[in-house]
């Protein structure tokens, strides 16, 4: 049975595992400051703008991984239902009921 994915999309697989762990700690950088800045009357902007930049890197990172896993469950389905037809196999004997000069 081939493999699931093609080696070329390793580094599909790398950049996708590692925009969602940038993604999250740029998440967590703006929470941490979100709490920070909770005693005066308004979180920076720049915390907002990390923050909203790491959901759509979360939403990125995950996405590419749904799609390259998608990808690999429909090349295995397609792979198990092939059917493999094997030629009939003809007995070298010559038995009852067959001829063998010509």
């Amino acid at each position: 049975m081939k493999e699931s994915l093609p080696k070329g999309y390793k580094p599909w697989i790398v950049a996708s595992v590692a925009v969602l762990v940038l993604s999250l700690i740029m998440l967590a950088i703006a929470v941490t400051e979100a709490f920070i800045a909770f005693q005066q009357s308004a979180t920076p902007l720049w915390a907002v703008a990390l923050g909203a930049i790491s959901v759509f890197g979360i939403v990125a990172g995950f996405g590419g991984l749904f799609l390259l896993m998608a990808f690999a469950g429909y090349r295995t389905f397609r792979e198990a239902r092939k059917v493999q037809v094997l030629p009939p196999e003809h007995p070298a004997h010559d038995g009852p009921g067959t001829s063998s000069a010509r």
